[in-house]
């Protein structure tokens, strides 16, 4: 279900203290525009009572679509490390299963740390595309084009907006100025084969040893490997 919360919370304008309501958790059958508001950037959107300064409060956030089965929680870092956010994760997944009856399995959560990260995810959830296929493909736009796509530069992004059933595309911004810089289209017999191979029992190594989780990210996978490169 839907989680509304009050917080209190200062302007980052003029520091005005105040109260607010901000969603812990939301449910799109119970609250249907609740997506549209969380893809438009509106959700937990505030507006400052004495200054009018507008601005979004990135908090933890659950978001549940029971139609089509996609979970994903939303953990802002604010500051920890990868380790201590995807440790923190494990901890809140580990409190959801004891609340659940034992005759009811854990659900599937999927772990992002960013508002875009979070976008991606679902827009590739909702597509019925392999997230881990898609980071797969992301790394290797990184692989091949680490002269112009550096990872510690630049972000790949998967774009539902121009993907096609016969093609898959893919952004590349900046992460400083955040300007998109370039469209990538992949065609989607790319995605099959790879689906087809991973799908291999033979395969090794597989998807799952590319990307263990709980946070899959072909660009911090990219970043490791630089980092340990003599």
């Amino acid at each position: 279900m839907s989680q509304l919360k009050t917080y209190p919370i200062a302007c980052p304008k003029c520091n005005h203290p105040q109260e607010v309501e901000l969603y812990d958790a939301i449910n799109t059958i119970e609250n249907p525009d609740l997506r549209s508001e969380l893809i438009s950037n509106k959700l937990n959107a505030v507006t400052c009572e004495k200054c009018a300064f507008a601005f979004s409060v990135d908090k933890p956030l659950l978001y549940h679509d029971p139609e089509l089965d996609i979970m994903i929680y939303w953990m802002p870092l604010n500051g920890q490390s990868l380790e201590e956010g995807q440790q923190q994760f494990r901890d809140f997944i580990t409190t959801l299963t004891r609340a659940l009856p034992q005759d009811i399995p854990a659900p599937q959560v999927h772990l992002v740390f960013t508002r875009s990260e979070l976008a991606e995810r679902l827009f590739i959830l909702e597509a019925e595309l392999d997230e881990r296929i898609i980071e797969y493909m992301k790394y290797m736009i990184y692989a091949r084009n680490l002269e112009k796509v550096h990872p510690a530069k630049k972000t790949v992004l998967f774009n539902s907006h121009d993907s096609t059933e016969d093609q898959l595309a893919f952004i590349i911004q900046d992460i400083e100025s955040r300007k998109i810089e370039g469209l990538l289209q992949y065609d989607r017999a790319a995605y099959d084969s790879l689906d087809e191979m991973f799908d291999d029992d033979e395969q090794t190594p597989d998807l799952f040893e590319f990307f263990p989780g709980p946070y899959i990210s072909a660009r911090e996978l990219m970043l490791n490997e630089l980092t340990r490169e003599p």
